[in-house]
Order: structure tokens, then C-alpha cells, then sequence
């Protein structure tokens, strides 16, 4: 992203009661070019609308390829394991051809830009500052994204999927206090920790009817496939989600959309908090 923009963070979750995912996408939303004074003044760009309409033809394109309707809201849990009513909005789409739809969805997530993606999960046990399950996840989510904004010196704003009051009372916390570890151990006078309060998101945490958001339904399959990933990981996939490969779906992700950088060495755009 150019200095100088500002950018729409959209945010879900997904659990299966022992592990906790929240995952993320950024998507340019407005960016400013050329001297703010002068004879033209400064250049504002509509960036958003480009990825709407580019996300509208992923969804298009869904229809298209296998009957899904433009307007049922997409969720990775649902179209995973075959509860649903995706077959041109009357019958369920499941097994072989279900795994081959969620595999087509995230493949064809190019059109993101490039290290706009990363997931956070969080297996129960752990705790971060006190924080435990999805709200230990968002902490992290949070840290790493205003690592993020300060490296791009741009400006988010927040939206999550509703359902999770707690989340604004958390974001609201550490636009105050957001305690952050040091990649390197620790931090200059021998702190483990410093609170890097959130100081590049504007506005409050904002909340979306994912049934009505493209890119909060790209968040969702994002994170179901981060979750089934993490449970292949530990051994803890159903025969029939091993048959079907569901612990690789992660990997049709482009893996230039990941945001590889938000874990030291990572390769995949996840955080693993275990």
C-alpha cells in the first residue's frame, strides 16, 4: 500500500471449542498522490470499489462453476462439511464436489493484493495478557496489525462480523494498552513486554452482517480452512475429513495474498498460539 492511505481490515472467526481462529483480510480503500498544494492538488484514489467489483466477479464466477447463488452467504463451515443449501440455493453441496468449491473459492482469491491475508489461532489453554480463546487471537490480530500499519504509514478501520460484542470492548482496550512482546526476546531495558497502544485504525470497531459482505465471507472460508488445517495438524480431523483432505484446503490459498511476515520464518500467514 502507498504511504499516505487508508485501508478496510475485515475480520471472522471460526472454533471447534478447543481451537480458536480469527483471520483477516486488508483491502486498499482509499489512497492520496501528488502535492496536497499546486495548481491540480493532490490525487485521491478510489482503491475499494476495485476490489468490489473484482470480488463480485470471484462470487460470479462461483455461480458459474457450481451452482452456488451470488447472493447465499458463503461460510467455510457450511460448505465443508455439506450443511447447506449452496446447490443453486434448494440442495445441499457436499462431499467430492464441496471440497472442489471451497478449493475453487480460495484459489481464486488472486485478486487480493499481496500480503493481504493472515489468521491467528489459538488452541484453548493459551493465554495473552490475560486474554483467552478468540479474544487472545484478536489481541494478536491486533498487534500485528498495527505492526502492519505503522510499516505501510497507513491508516485501518476495523470491521468484524456480528455476534461479538467482547470485541469492541477488547479494541477499545488497546487503542489504550496493547502489551507486545519482542521478536528478539525482549525489549531495550530488559522488558518482555511494551504496550504499543493501537494508534493507526480510526474510528471504533465497526461490525458487518457478513451475509451482506463479500470480503467479511472471504474472512470466514479463510479462517475455517486455517482451523481445519490447524486440527490435521494435531491429528484431530474426522476419518471423513481426512478422506476428503479437508487439513489441506489452507494450502489453495495464493500464497502471494498471505502475509508471511506476521511470524518470524513463517511460510504460511499463521499465527500459532500454543
Amino acid at each position: 500500500m502507498p504511504p499516505n492511505s487508508l485501508a478496510t481490515v475485515y475480520a471472522d472467526e471460526s472454533d471447534d471449542k478447543s481451537r480458536f481462529v480469527i483471520a483477516c483480510i486488508t483491502i486498499p480503500t482509499l489512497s492520496i498522490s501528488g502535492p496536497s498544494s499546486g495548481p491540480t492538488g493532490a490525487t485521491v484514489s478510489d482503491d475499494w470499489d476495485r476490489y468490489y467489483k473484482a470480488a463480485k466477479e470471484w462470487r460470479a464466477g462461483l455461480k458459474r462453476d457450481f451452482n452456488i447463488p451470488v447472493g447465499k452467504e458463503l461460510k467455510g463451515s457450511k460448505l465443508a462439511t455439506g450443511r447447506n443449501q449452496y446447490d443453486e440455493g434448494k440442495r445441499a453441496l457436499y462431499g467430492t464436489r464441496a471440497i472442489q468449491a471451497y478449493k475453487a473459492a480460495l484459489a481464486r482469491l488472486d485478486f487480493l493484493p499481496p500480503s493481504s491475508a493472515f489468521s491467528v489461532c489459538a488452541s484453548r489453554s493459551y493465554r495473552m495478557y490475560g486474554h483467552r480463546k478468540l479474544e487472545a487471537s484478536l489481541h494478536a490480530l491486533l498487534q500485528r496489525l498495527e505492526k502492519q500499519a505503522k510499516s505501510q504509514d497507513a491508516l485501518y478501520q476495523l470491521f468484524f462480523d456480528e455476534g461479538h460484542n467482547e470485541y469492541r470492548r477488547l479494541y477499545r482496550k488497546a487503542c489504550v494498552h496493547l502489551p507486545t512482546g519482542s521478536a528478539l526476546g525482549g525489549w531495550p531495558g530488559g522488558g518482555l513486554s511494551r504496550s504499543l497502544p493501537l494508534q493507526s485504525t480510526i474510528k471504533d470497531a465497526n461490525f458487518k452482517d457478513s451475509k451482506f459482505s463479500h470480503f467479511v465471507q472471504i474472512a470466514d472460508i479463510v479462517a475455517y480452512a486455517t482451523l481445519l488445517k490447524a486440527r490435521a495438524e494435531r491429528g484431530a480431523l474426522s476419518p471423513k475429513e481426512v478422506r476428503l483432505g479437508t487439513g489441506n484446503l489452507h494450502d489453495e490459498i495464493p500464497r502471494s495474498i498471505l502475509n508471511t511476515r506476521v511470524v518470524r520464518g513463517g511460510t504460511d500467514g499463521i499465527v500459532r498460539l500454543t
